[in-house]
């Protein structure tokens, strides 16, 4: 055909309906060649394509079963890949990851512990030995150095509280004894009507109130200490420094984890968080990895949601970063309540030979079909429905008691069942019922922060203040107290000691130790030129720790009016008192029980 030359219709139909057509506006180029492997499809193609597919789609019914499927062309590989990336992080989300499940019994694997076993030590230390493994001196010295400086930069006049390491030890035991006695307030400690002599006797009420208005821990001018991220900057030296003592002791084989809440009421604070439920339900929300009998080895500070979404979840994550700490390989035991459990996070684990077992929620079961809690019951207490993974690589047992419960495990199932007594209401007895060992498991080493939780409670003194961070500070003086005291006791039991002492006499002489070992006795008083009076001679009931008798400062000797029995020989009588250790002690030609007591 001829261009620029004008055709009928009828011309025109005649020249598309025929065989050979000479239309050049029908012939595609070469560059266009759908065939060609370099062909990229213009947009018109790409919108044909798709109308055609759908209307294909649309149309189906009509292709008979003999059609053989086209593969599909993914025009968007890119877009396909990203789609595909994005559902598998979704379904991986809270354990909703589907794994394959079998009803059989589950193989116990080889989980013999491999880490390092508990010694016993040489000798018994004495409970301020103890208490400063967790609050050392080097602490307590960037805790007088930054409350110095604090004191200067808030003071109009530049005045420096000038303390010591010393007095911030003697703040500390006169926290400890106000937990030991508690008041409503702080001042009332000094008030005539409710003072109390074993705390107004040691300190004056202003410097007491001074050093807790100037307590500090990191220097406000230093830009470098602000993260941006970090919204317990002002304490962060401190925890850290803590942190680090707890991680030096020698972990167990089981360990716990759960959250611990630090009470506060107060508005102004970035980490403020809200529990449900809790005796303190608004506070600082605290991660703790703990022994089954209490003993922290791990913690964090938890600073809200970092609106990430995780494949493990928030409480996976809390578990994978505790557990960081613990070496891999060794075979140890991690438990932990449905907070935290799921089946991505036991994988996760297992990797690193971890075992674990917890709780389970009923949307974590990772396409775990159970029986429901209607057939358990029908069955009877202690009935059992138990699944395990097609690699056997973890288990989820449902266990009925008086309501059903969940457990997932990487190393334990139902065998070997045990018996327990439950209470029966309709049969008005005890019955015997079996028990899962993951159940017994779960029981066993589960509840160590828990008990944590109860020794700080025993005898923690509340003291308010406006700053949020000091909260977390009297906290850990808590923690490093009462894991002093854990610490003591397993000593103890290794060593076959049994008159061990109970956590209030503990911390009473932690306290005393404190305020007594390398000071004078009383207040500090104000003309070392014009020493005041010694005291009237009391009676002697009750001696000083064992850190303050042998410490060799300010021991001295005074002659009282009564006589009294020698506190080391408790043979003869004797007038001389020992001013500091308020003890009465020989001083004579033939014998001086004075010195002995104080250099055995």
């Amino acid at each position: 055909m001829q261009k620029n030359k004008c055709y009928s219709v009828q011309d025109a139909l005649k020249i598309i309906m025929g065989d050979d057509s000479e239309f050049e506006g029908c012939d595609d180029s070469s560059d266009e060649d759908p065939d060609d492997p370099l062909y990229n499809p213009t947009k018109q193609d790409m919108e044909s394509d798709e109308s055609s597919q759908c209307y294909d789609s649309d149309n189906s019914e009509l292709s008979t079963s003999d059609d053989v499927q086209q593969p599909n062309v993914d025009l968007h590989p890119q877009n396909r890949s990203n789609l595909g990336k994005k559902q598998e992080t979704e379904g991986t989300v809270q354990g909703r990851k589907h794994l394959s499940w079998r009803s059989k019994p589950f193989e116990t694997p080889e989980c013999t512990f491999k880490g390092p076993h508990i010694t016993p030590p040489d000798t018994l230390l004495s409970p301020l030995e103890y208490f400063r493994k967790f609050i050392t001196t080097e602490m307590l010295e960037l805790l007088k150095e930054q409350t110095n400086l604090y004191s200067v930069q808030k003071s109009e006049k530049h005045n420096n509280v000038n303390t010591t390491v010393k007095e911030l030890e003697i703040m500390i035991g006169l926290y400890l004894r106000m937990g030991l006695c508690q008041l409503t307030g702080n001042r009332a400690y000094w008030e005539n009507d409710t003072r109390c002599p074993m705390i107004a006797d040691v300190m004056s009420r202003n410097r007491f109130q001074n050093l807790l208005v100037n307590l500090h821990f990191t220097d406000n001018t230093d830009v470098s200490s602000r993260q941006a991220k970090d919204k317990c900057w002002k304490i962060r030296p401190w925890l850290d420094m803590f942190r680090k003592q707890c991680l030096d002791i020698t972990p167990e084989e089981h360990n716990s984890i759960d959250e611990q809440m630090v009470s506060f009421r107060g508005t102004h604070s970035p980490i403020r968080q809200y529990v449900k439920g809790k005796p303190h339900p608004w506070g600082f929300k605290i991660w703790s990895r703990c022994s089954s009998s209490g003993i922290l080895y791990d913690f964090t500070v938890y600073e809200g949601g970092s609106g990430k979404k995780s494949s493990l979840g928030m409480g996976g994550d809390v578990v994978v970063k505790l557990c960081e700490t613990l070496p891999s390989d060794r075979n140890y035991k991690v438990f932990a309540d449905n907070l935290f459990s799921s089946a991505p996070l036991v994988l996760n684990l297992l990797q690193r030979k971890i075992y674990f077992v917890g709780t389970l929620r009923g949307n974590r079961l990772a396409g775990c079909q159970l029986e429901d809690e209607k057939s358990l019951a029908k069955t009877g207490r202690g009935s059992v429905d138990a699944r395990v993974e097609k690699e056997e690589r973890l288990a989820i047992v449902k266990w009925y008691d008086n309501k059903s419960v969940t457990l997932i495990s990487s190393y334990c199932a139902v065998e070997p069942q045990d018996t327990v007594r439950r209470w029966s209401k309709a049969d008005k007895k005890f019955l015997e019922v079996r028990r899962p060992h993951i159940v017994r498991e779960y029981n066993t080493f589960v509840g160590g922060v828990d008990l944590l939780d109860g020794c700080i409670a025993r005898c923690k003194y509340h003291m308010r203040s406006r700053r949020w961070y000091l909260y977390l500070f009297w906290h850990t003086i808590m923690l490093g107290l009462v894991n002093a005291w854990l610490i003591y006791r397993r000593d103890c039991k290794l060593l076959g000691v049994k008159n061990t002492l109970r956590q209030k006499s503990f911390q009473a002489e932690v306290a005393t130790s404190l305020i007594l070992t390398q000071a004078r006795r009383g207040r500090p008083s104000l003309s070392e030129a014009s020493p005041s009076p010694p005291p009237p001679p009391k009676r002697v009931r009750v001696g000083v720790p064992d850190d303050v008798r042998s410490d060799q400062v300010a021991h001295w000797p005074l002659k009282c009016e009564k006589r009294g029995r020698c506190k080391l020989c408790k043979v003869h009588a004797t007038t001389t008192l020992c001013e500091k250790c308020d003890v009465r002690l020989c001083f004579t030609e033939e014998r001086n029980c004075f010195k002995t007591y104080h250099l055995a």
